[in-house]
């Protein structure tokens, strides 16, 4: 028979690869479960990636109320429980929304606080360099977008040099396309073109979140619009819409026409954007309606394990 901490640890991979392909809502059904047993193991530290998990989930899906609620219950926890090492986890996952949300000046607050976390007491949690990375190539995509270009080179060279010390490549894809955009952004545009094939590949073997991708992918996007090259910035959109088809996943089709959107409005395209604005529209309602028929299926399903479970007398 499994121990509880191995069905706590079945809980936990299984929630974050649920969230890692865009099942988030089942993700946090299962992060919920390991979180659970967690806190009665007293595991300090996966009940805290648990939190984590269930936290960056509902960033994902917009539930910005929920993801800052498990942010605030989370410091207080390590705060209550003097645990030191571990807040730049929930600082990354405010830091990353508020970068959604295009909000830089918050961005940039909470992404110094992740990185001042990891430099003043990283040591004192079961920390991967994972985690410094994160926290370096976020400072570098802030200051990107804050055209400081000179700050955005000195935080992604330390991430590249982090990622190459520990023959990390998971996030190449990301580190290629901050690249590209700083280069392009500093007036090197031939840079990109000498690195497009590397691009291309780290476009089709990334294997990152699903909202880590979707950043790259616009990050690229930007840069090859702000190159004046739209061909090749529609073909990155269109590559992304074309997974969506495969897998038949509305969100993700709405994420590509909103990309779709980007590259059009800026090429002057007006047909074409029009058309990203109806399909993204459409896809929308469907979205609606398949959650709205998934909760009413949730509803019925536990209103007859209540009555299962409620006494003959009582019915």
């Amino acid at each position: 028979m499994a121990s509880s901490s191995q069905i706590a640890k079945e809980y936990f991979d299984k929630g974050m690869t649920l969230i890692r392909t865009n099942n988030v809502e089942l993700g946090i059904d299962n992060l919920n479960m390991a979180k659970s047993i967690y806190e009665e193991l007293k595991d300090d530290t996966h009940f805290i990636l648990s939190l984590r998990g269930i936290a960056i989930a509902y960033g994902i899906i917009g539930y910005d109320s929920k993801m800052l609620f498990k942010c605030l219950s989370a410091l207080n926890y390590l705060d209550k429980k003097s645990i030191k090492g571990a807040k730049h986890y929930f600082y990354t996952t405010i830091c990353n929304r508020y970068i959604l949300l295009g909000d830089y000046d918050s961005a940039l607050n909470y992404g110094r606080m992740a990185l001042q976390d990891l430099e003043d007491y990283g040591t004192e949690f079961d920390n991967s360099p994972h985690a410094y990375i994160v926290a370096c190539l976020n400072l570098a995509y802030i200051y990107l977008h804050m055209h400081r270009y000179d700050d955005a080179k000195t935080f992604l060279d330390r991430g590249i040099e982090i990622s190459k010390k520990n023959d990390l490549h998971h996030l190449d894809l990301v580190i290629s396309a901050l690249n590209a955009n700083l280069h392009h952004n500093t007036g090197d545009n031939q840079y990109v073109y000498d690195h497009l094939d590397e691009l291309v590949g780290f476009i089709k073997s990334a294997d990152i979140t699903i909202q880590d991708y979707i950043q790259a992918l616009t990050i690229i996007i930007e840069t090859f619009c702000g190159m004046g090259e739209y061909e090749r910035a529609e073909a990155v959109a269109k590559s992304l819409d074309s997974t969506a088809t495969i897998t038949n996943d509305l969100k993700l089709k709405m994420e590509a026409s909103k990309l779709a959107m980007l590259v059009y409005k800026q090429w002057d395209k007006e047909d074409k954007y029009y058309q990203a604005c109806v399909r993204y529209a459409e896809d929308a309602i469907k979205s609606e309606d398949a959650e709205a028929t998934q909760h009413l299926l949730d509803m019925d399903t536990a209103i007859a394990l209540s009555i299962a479970d409620t006494p003959a007398e009582l019915l």
